[in-house]
């Protein structure tokens, strides 16, 4: 990469660092550009040169975390263990961060509620969601085929797990972010995609 490419990168994911800050901090609807252009340390010109609008960053952030999830999928799904050690890792891994950091659970909420109004963040989660299911469905297909399953090939079946996946795992973080009472959200969330992988 190009000098000017690398500390064209590095203002980006300073502005993106910012902005999610705020955005957990005040929601996206309470929060101007000021804000993050004050959370960031940057100039205003600095901000509006890489994003016109509060619209366009929060699009661009969408795209960056779904793109990071998406190279931890990758590292995982290509790690030489079992799938069924490979699913647990991505859940843990997912819901370990979370726990770590409260308030991208706040942020991720916050920006999924934007897909409503945003088409452009509505594509990005709906590409991304279809691209987790298939995913999920191969590593269900390969935890059927390691049991010697003979329906290891029925992918309507695996799909329908990694649905029944994603939605446990979203309502689950739903429920830990707004609970009064807080819960192992690591172990709680391992617990119920076990049921899932022993119903399968």
């Amino acid at each position: 990469m190009a000098p000017d490419e690398q500390r064209s990168a590095a203002r980006k994911a300073q502005i993106f660092e910012a902005a999610a800050t705020v955005f957990a901090r005040q929601g996206y609807h309470g929060s101007r550009m000021d804000d993050i252009v004050k959370e960031s340390g940057l100039s205003k010109g600095s901000l509006y040169w890489y994003f016109k609008s509060k619209e366009e960053l929060a699009t661009g952030l969408v795209h960056q975390m779904l793109a990071a999830e998406d190279a931890h999928m990758d590292t995982v799904l290509t790690d030489p263990r079992p799938a069924t050690e490979k699913l647990e890792g991505l859940v843990r891994d997912f819901a370990g961060e979370l726990t770590k950091k409260p308030e991208r659970a706040a942020l991720a909420l916050e920006l999924l509620a934007l897909a409503r109004t945003i088409p452009e963040i509505r594509d990005c989660y709906s590409t991304h969601h279809e691209d987790y299911i298939a995913r999920v469905s191969e590593l269900f297909t390969g935890i059927q085929r390691e049991r010697g399953d003979r329906s290891a090939q029925d992918l309507p079946r695996a799909q329908a797990a990694a649905r029944s996946v994603a939605s446990v795992i979203d309502g689950m973080v739903l429920r830990w972010t707004l609970a009064k009472h807080p819960f192992d959200l690591e172990e709680q969330a391992w617990s119920a995609v076990s049921a899932i992988i022993r119903g399968l």
